[in-house]
């Protein structure tokens, strides 16, 4: 007699619900808040455009055509998820090929998750295929960009402005001598510096913890701003003007203001210091493994891309001493 197993299929939850279940995990999984709201912000914005498009609620009804296009419409329209006002900056342009690989990420660990767990006995992304975004070149800030921000700060601190320069001047300098993350920077607490030694303890991606170095003139400028560091109830190593925690997007308007106040006129902001510490770094010491530490990244794949641009930054410094036209010429 042969048996035939009856296949399981799963009663399905409503779209929605799997996306707050998936969000619900990955904050008990310790994943770090700015992981979780990538994720969520992403979904968030795929549950609009399904609802904008009256399709189905029910998750075991959407197919590859549905994701294909919620990606085409990434891609290729302006003024996404119906946003006006401010916020709204960043979807007025079209998505980079980087942005909706994101997009595309994010949803096939949606997706394997809804399976993994029964929800779907299948998910739509399988016969959907992304290749890896080429990064770009790295650009560092040049010596003569770090110094005019700096002197911005002086200028400041020589009229009446010691709290915010002091502040100012040793947040460039600890991200210049660190290479962390804004949102790491952002989330400094007093119990994380080792003033003795010169450390400071960085909760990172995923809830890692790492420990990294700050040398004498970084050491300085932060003593320098904690003696101007007004007492507060908060535990929080960077405060505001008005004495409360800075936030990410405030450290990031921070730096635009003075890029902007010393003519810098280059892209980037808080990012390109990460770029321009390992850089430097990797030019003093070429153990890609102490940056990865460093860095805090989990692999060496942006490591890697760390050297080449090292590469082609002493390359292009290398030939001003060595260009044939100029030696022919002299």
């Amino acid at each position: 007699m042969v048996i035939v197993l009856e296949q399981k299929v799963p009663t399905g939850a409503s779209l929605t619900s799997l996306v707050n279940g998936f969000i619900l995990t990955k904050r008990t999984e310790c994943q770090s808040l700015e992981t979780t709201k990538y994720y969520e912000g992403i979904l968030k914005r795929f549950l609009w455009h399904t609802s904008q498009n009256q399709l189905s609620n029910d998750a075991r009804l959407l197919n590859e055509w549905h994701i294909r296009e919620f990606l085409f419409y990434v891609s290729s329209q302006t003024s996404r998820w119906g946003m006006s006002g401010n916020g709204s900056e960043s979807s007025k342009k079209k998505a980079s090929y980087t942005t909706v690989h994101h997009y595309y990420r994010v949803l096939k660990t949606f997706f394997t998750w809804c399976v993994k767990e029964e929800f779907l006995a299948e998910g739509p992304m399988a016969k959907i295929k992304f290749a890896n975004p080429k990064l770009k070149i790295i650009q560092p800030y040049s010596t003569k960009e770090i110094q005019n921000m700096l002197a911005v700060c002086e200028y400041d601190f020589r009229h009446n402005a010691q709290f915010l320069a002091s502040r100012n001047k040793a947040i460039i300098l600890v991200f210049l001598d660190t290479g962390l993350r804004a949102n790491e920077l952002s989330s400094m607490m007093l119990d994380d510096i080792d003033r003795d030694r010169g450390r400071i303890r960085v909760l990172g991606k995923g809830a890692k913890e790492r420990v990294v170095r700050i040398g004498a003139t970084a050491q300085k400028a932060l003593w320098k701003y904690l003696v101007h560091r007004p007492e507060t109830r908060f535990n929080n190593v960077w405060l505001t003007e008005e004495g409360k925690p800075m936030k990410k997007g405030s450290v990031q308007i921070m730096i635009r203001r003075i890029k902007e106040r010393a003519g810098i006129q280059s892209d980037g902001s808080c990012h390109r210091f990460r770029h321009t510490f390992a850089i430097n770094f990797l030019r003093m010491d070429r153990n890609p493994f102490n940056l990865q530490y460093l860095l805090g990244h989990s692999d060496l794949r942006m490591v890697k891309h760390y050297v080449a641009a090292l590469g082609m930054e002493d390359a292009l410094k290398a030939h001003e001493n060595a260009s044939p036209a100029d030696m022919i010429l002299l």
